[in-house]
């Protein structure tokens, strides 16, 4: 069957993830907190689903196979999860007048200055990585395709909290490239040749195979 530890990390993260969505509950009424903390409290359920579903389709299944890859994912969501439970915890238990200070403060102390949506989008692209692994890839098809809609909408949200020290959060849970400026020149190079920044060149200037 899938290696002991994975249904040991699954029956585990679900469990964190059960506490965080309880957490969440507790303030899901306050529309003093930003729409992201919302709608990341909101995906919290649907990663917990879909861990339930994996659950109830792996238990007791004899599948063979390197699933090492697998793991780590699983162990990452696990700690994303855990990170997430810590700053909704904090943030349901502020008096109701400080819930958005709490929670700032949360992210600077236990999500390593990642707001919850960023852990959440995070913890979904984890789930779709993981669901590449052959013994669950069929079985995952159209939960991947609901998780990848969560991570667009998310993804489009205005941040619940922005990064006091640099003012910028970079996240990309897609495919394609991404591009950040935050100020001065970007040299962006999406091809497979050369780039050369800010270089001026003297001389005769060759590219291709080496000249001889």
């Amino acid at each position: 069957m899938l290696d002991a530890n994975f249904s040991s990390l699954v029956s585990s993260t679900i469990t964190v993830l059960n506490s965080t969505k309880n957490d969440y509950n507790n303030v899901s009424g306050d529309r003093r907190l930003p729409g992201a903390f919302h709608e990341a409290g909101q995906g919290l359920l649907l990663i917990e689903e879909v861990f339930q579903y994996v659950k109830s389709q792996t238990d007791g299944r004899n599948i063979r196979g390197d699933h090492g890859d697998t793991i780590r994912l699983l162990e990452a969501c696990k700690a994303k999860a855990e990170l997430s439970e810590g700053i909704f915890k904090d943030v349901s238990q502020a008096p109701e007048t400080e819930r958005f200070e709490y929670y700032k403060r949360a992210v600077r102390r236990k999500g390593e200055c990642n707001p919850v949506e960023v852990l959440v989008m995070g913890m979904m692209s984890d789930v779709c990585d993981m669901a590449k692994d052959g013994a669950i890839e069929a079985i995952m098809r159209t939960r991947v395709k609901v998780l990848r809609e969560a991570i667009e909408k998310l993804s489009k949200m205005e941040p619940s909290v922005i990064n006091e020290q640099s003012g910028n959060i970079f996240s990309s849970y897609g495919s394609g490239n991404q591009f950040n400026a935050t100020g001065g020149a970007q040299n962006n190079n999406t091809g497979s040749g050369n780039q050369f920044s800010g270089a001026s060149f003297s001389g005769p200037v060759h590219f291709g195979r080496n000249m001889s």
